[in-house]
């Protein structure tokens, strides 16, 4: 099997991730306080360098207290 990577939805969903992120003030550190990810690993998710786990997506969406959906609505990024 090979293995798809789709960097514009990579990229997409980072950005998204920073969205959401900075409309509720919170920053890249306390994120990581909150849902015990590393501070590095969402800033490199929000750059669009690594591909998240679906897991973690779960966990933004509790600790950011968002709807999963609202990670992959890409309809208002710049």
């Amino acid at each position: 099997m090979k293995y798809l990577k789709d960097k514009a939805f990579i990229d997409n969903f980072g950005k998204r991730l920073k969205q959401i992120r900075e409309s509720k003030n919170i920053s890249q550190e306390k994120l990581a306080l909150l849902t015990d990810i590393s501070q590095s690993q969402i800033a490199r998710t929000e750059l669009g360098q690594i591909n998240t786990s679906i897991s973690h997506v779960s966990v933004y969406s509790k600790k950011l207290n968002v709807d999963v959906c609202e990670f992959f609505d890409f309809s208002n990024l710049e």
